[in-house]
């Protein structure tokens, strides 16, 4: 008798336990987004283009060696100059099995020419909305990507042009330390099945 006391006790101590830990992360969760809201209310967001870009496909399938209709591939794009001389770049975020892990997707930032694209940066786990400071590093604007998973703890990193390109894992370069973040946010879609371009 005194066993079965004994679990009832300690079925009661987890039961309290995990609500306990269940409300902790709950507010921990309502904490970051607000802290999150709070550090991005100055940020200007923009849709994605909905128009079919054919030339820039092809840039796509032949960068990730993809096929049409066979990857389950959608894509969401922005133009954007990042180097102040009058001529946009594209950047494209795709999405799908061959292209997303745990810790984001992947995106490309691409100069268009009379050939067609060309590849200037690839980056990996990539999470959308996309910041374009005003802040400039070597000629181009810096990029802000939010990165989490997989251990790291939330926050948004700063990438900077390096004179040839911006670095591909947004992971390993420095925490934006500053209260309110400025900028242009691109790509500020729903992410799902029903949004995006079918590649």
């Amino acid at each position: 008798m005194k066993k079965l006391g004994f679990l009832i006790v300690l079925v009661l101590m987890v039961i309290s336990l995990v609500g306990y830990m269940d409300k902790v992360y709950a507010t921990n969760q309502m904490e970051e987004s607000t802290q999150l809201e709070r550090e991005l209310s100055e940020v200007t967001y923009f849709k994605s283009e909905t128009k079919k870009d054919a030339t820039l496909e092809e840039a796509l399938a032949k960068e990730f060696d993809l096929k049409k209709g066979t990857d389950s591939i959608r894509y969401y794009y922005n133009k954007v100059d990042l180097n102040d001389d009058q001529t946009p770049e594209t950047f494209v975020y795709l999405v799908g099995p061959m292209v997303c892990g745990t810790g984001g997707c992947s995106a490309l930032l691409l100069e268009e020419n009379d050939e067609g694209y060309t590849v200037k940066s690839r980056f990996s786990l990539v999470r959308t909305p996309v910041i374009i400071q005003y802040e400039t590093t070597n000629g181009w604007k810096d990029i802000l990507m939010y990165v989490t998973g997989g251990g790291i703890e939330p926050a948004y990193h700063k990438l900077k042009f390096d004179g040839e390109t911006y670095p591909s894992n947004p992971s390993v370069q420095p925490i934006v330390k500053e209260d309110k973040i400025k900028g242009i946010g691109i790509i500020n879609d729903k992410i799902d099945d029903d949004n995006g371009i079918v590649f």
